[in-house]
């Protein structure tokens, strides 16, 4: 019985330490979602030529922001599979054809 408790003892500091925050992990991701969001709006104008269509428009959007989206997978799913990788690429061309949408209709 001695043994097991000092095994704990030993342990114990490490439980809560050897995690990361679950707060500081979410402040992490919402800054790397943020600074893809950014890419996303400030690439609108240099893709879009108001006539293609949106969609097709936010594709090459997010290719231009893969960089952003790169490090927001590597830190969300640090050993992300292609599929994975293709859902973060997915999100944000969706999220990015809502942008270019927002950005045409507040020009008009």
């Amino acid at each position: 019985m001695k043994v097991f408790w000092a095994v704990l003892a030993l342990v114990a500091p490490c439980l809560g330490a050897c995690q990361l925050p679950t707060n500081v992990a979410t402040k992490r991701v919402d800054s790397l979602r943020s600074a893809q969001d950014t890419c996303l709006r400030e690439n609108i104008a240099q893709f879009d030529d108001h006539a293609s269509d949106a969609r097709q428009v936010g594709r090459f959007v997010a290719m231009s922001c893969s960089i952003q989206t790169e490090k927001l997978v590597q830190y969300a799913v640090p050993y992300a599979t292609r599929q994975e990788y293709a859902a973060f690429q997915t999100d944000a061309a969706a999220r990015a054809a809502g942008y270019v949408l927002s950005s045409r209709a507040a020009a008009s």
